[in-house]
């Protein structure tokens, strides 16, 4: 299936098909090369990354908001990418994003189609829907979770699965800190408090919309990419000094910061499942 839907799709921000070839059984899969590795990768501390600023990193957001919002409404029908993750988002060499990976998409059989089931659940710990997991009818909505999920690691710096200093899961793990109204605590401490605070607030926002249990509360992609792209207009003011808001360190204090925290979707959001 890979090469079949990489055949017929075309955006600058899916890894670009070169060619492919099959000897009987065996298939050979040529991609683009793109030069500066994977999100994961460049957020990783164990792969020397966390050098991405948050300007970058909004971009890189927005750019794979962007192929996803293709592949459900540019396609036809449909593509469901299915493995959204930051190890399957690559950058090229001014780190541009490019999902990758399409061994597990599903299409649509026809564009009348709301879902797509299947006989197992398949994905990767930590970013699988959990309402796909528990009916096994797959939609656009389970990629607008995984990538809440990707937000999330944007955000914090931090793997969906955390195994140490305490193990869980990244949505649990930022629910808590935002009980306490402590923003700082969730940011990766890497970014060195530059960053506008209510940029780092709107991202979290619409990544907790993301990962709402309820697939039909969920935003599409095409909302999530007009809402990123009105956080990067909010960093870049702060950046030409335009803005109210500060670059921050410690503990965020603001009189509008428990009307910001009220509109996170905490309740609705869960651990993230484990695929089978």
């Amino acid at each position: 299936l890979q090469a079949s839907v990489l055949s017929r799709i075309h955006h600058r921000n899916l890894v670009g098909l070169v060619g492919f070839c099959k000897d009987n059984k065996v298939l050979g899969v040529v991609y683009e090369y793109v030069a500066q590795g994977s999100l994961r990768d460049n957020l990783s501390e164990k792969a020397g990354g966390g050098g991405l600023n948050w300007r970058q990193r909004l971009r890189i957001a927005i750019e794979t908001a962007s192929g996803l919002e293709y592949l459900h409404k540019g396609c036809r029908p449909p593509v469901i990418h299915r493995d959204v993750k930051t190890s399957n988002i690559l950058l090229d060499h001014n780190l541009e994003a490019k999902i990758a990976d399409f061994g597990l998409s599903k299409t649509f059989q026809t564009d009348a189609n709301t879902h797509v089931s299947t006989d197992v659940v398949v994905g990767t710990p930590g970013y699988v829907d959990p309402e796909y997991h528990n009916t096994y009818q797959l939609n656009e909505k389970s990629d607008v979770y995984s990538f809440g999920v990707v937000l999330l690691e944007l955000v914090t710096g931090l793997p969906p699965v955390l195994r140490y200093p305490e193990s869980g899961h990244i949505v649990q793990w930022v629910r808590q800190r935002l009980t306490k109204a402590d923003i700082s605590e969730v940011v990766d401490s890497r970014l060195e408090g530059q960053y506008d605070i209510n940029s780092i607030v709107k991202v979290i926002d619409i990544a907790m919309s993301c990962i709402n249990t309820d697939g039909s509360k969920r935003p599409t992609m095409s909302e999530v990419v007009m809402q990123l792209k009105e956080s990067l207009q909010v960093e870049a003011s702060q950046e030409r000094g335009n803005s109210n808001g500060n670059f921050v360190e410690g503990v965020y204090k603001s009189p509008s910061v428990s009307v910001e925290m009220g509109r996170l979707d905490m309740a609705n959001t869960v651990s993230g499942p484990m695929a089978r």
